[in-house]
C-alpha cells in the first residue's frame, strides 16, 4: 500500500467537519454535511426567566383589578348622588316633635319626585329647609336644569349648608284660613278631621296661608316648633315627602 493510499480516509469514518465558529452556535449543513462558506449564523435570542414573566403578569392583573374597582366605585358614587338629589334620601328624626308618628332617632325615607309634578296635599309629612322664610333656603334656579344643579350641589354639601332639615305635617293649603281653638284645627271654618295619632294642646290662633306655601305643624303639638310660631313653608323650601320608616327594623312602616 502506498503512502498516499494510507492517508485516504476510511469509508466508515464519516465526513470531516470544519471547526465551528461564531461563539459555539450550531450552523446549518448541506446534504453533504458541509457548512456553506460564508453562511450567516442565527443565534437564538435570550429568553426571560419564567419567574420574571409570571411576576409581570401578576402585577398587570392586580393593576387591572384596581382600575376596575375604582371605576365601579365612581359609578356607584355618581348613581348614589343622583338618587339622593332627585329620587329618595334618608333622614334621621332629631327631636320628638312628630311623636307618636315618628320617634326621636327614627330614620325615614323621603321621596323627592312627587313635588316636581304637583303641590303637597293635606296630611303629607314633608321635609323642608329651615328657616323657610329665608330666601337662601329656597331651591335656586329659574328652570329645571338650574334647579337640578342646585339640588345636586346640596346633596354634595356645597349649597344650603346653613339650613337645617325640619319634618312636619301639612295642615293648611294655599289660600285657606287655618284656625285653632283649644287645640282643635278648623279649615275655612270647618273642623278638620285628623285621622292620625297626635298629641293635642290648648293652642288658639288664626292664619291665612299665602299662595305657593303650606301651613305645617308637628303631631306632638305641645312640643313642636312649627308654623304657629314662625309662619309658612314656601314650595321652594320643601325637600321631599316622607314615605316610610326604614330604621329600626321594629318600626318598619309606611307614613300617612
Amino acid at each position: 500500500m502506498s503512502s498516499q493510499e494510507s492517508e485516504r480516509p476510511s469509508s466508515g469514518g464519516g465526513a470531516i467537519q470544519p471547526p465551528v465558529i461564531g461563539g459555539g452556535q450550531a450552523q446549518s449543513t448541506t446534504e453533504d454535511g458541509l457548512v456553506p462558506r460564508g453562511a450567516p449564523t442565527s443565534p437564538t435570542p435570550p429568553q426571560p426567566p419564567v419567574e420574571t414573566m409570571e411576576r409581570g403578569s401578576s402585577r398587570s392583573k392586580w393593576l387591572s383589578l384596581a382600575i376596575e374597582i375604582g371605576v365601579l366605585f365612581l359609578i356607584a358614587l355618581v348613581i348614589a348622588i343622583f338618587l339622593q338629589a332627585f329620587a329618595i334620601k334618608a333622614f334621621e328624626i332629631p327631636t320628638p316633635s312628630m311623636e307618636p308618628t315618628l320617634m326621636e332617632g327614627d330614620k325615614v325615607l323621603v321621596e323627592r319626585v312627587t313635588y316636581h309634578f304637583g303641590p303637597p296635599s293635606r296630611g303629607d309629612i314633608i321635609v323642608f329647609r329651615f328657616n323657610p322664610s329665608d330666601p337662601a333656603n329656597l331651591t335656586q334656579g329659574t328652570n329645571f336644569l338650574s334647579r337640578g344643579l342646585d339640588l345636586l350641589a346640596e346633596t354634595m354639601n356645597i349649597t344650603h349648608r346653613d339650613s337645617s332639615p325640619f319634618i312636619k305635617r301639612v295642615i293648611g293649603l294655599p289660600g285657606e284660613t287655618v284656625e285653632m281653638k283649644d287645640g282643635y284645627v278648623y279649615i275655612n271654618g270647618e273642623l278638620l278631621q285628623e285621622n292620625y295619632k297626635l298629641l293635642r294642646d290648648n293652642y288658639s290662633g288664626k292664619w291665612v296661608v299665602p299662595e305657593g306655601s303650606v301651613f305645617v305643624m308637628g303631631d306632638n303639638r305641645p312640643n313642636s316648633n312649627d308654623g304657629r310660631r314662625w309662619g309658612f313653608v314656601p314650595f321652594g323650601a320643601i325637600m321631599g315627602r316622607g314615605v316610610a320608616i326604614w330604621w329600626p327594623p321594629s318600626r318598619w312602616s309606611g307614613l300617612h
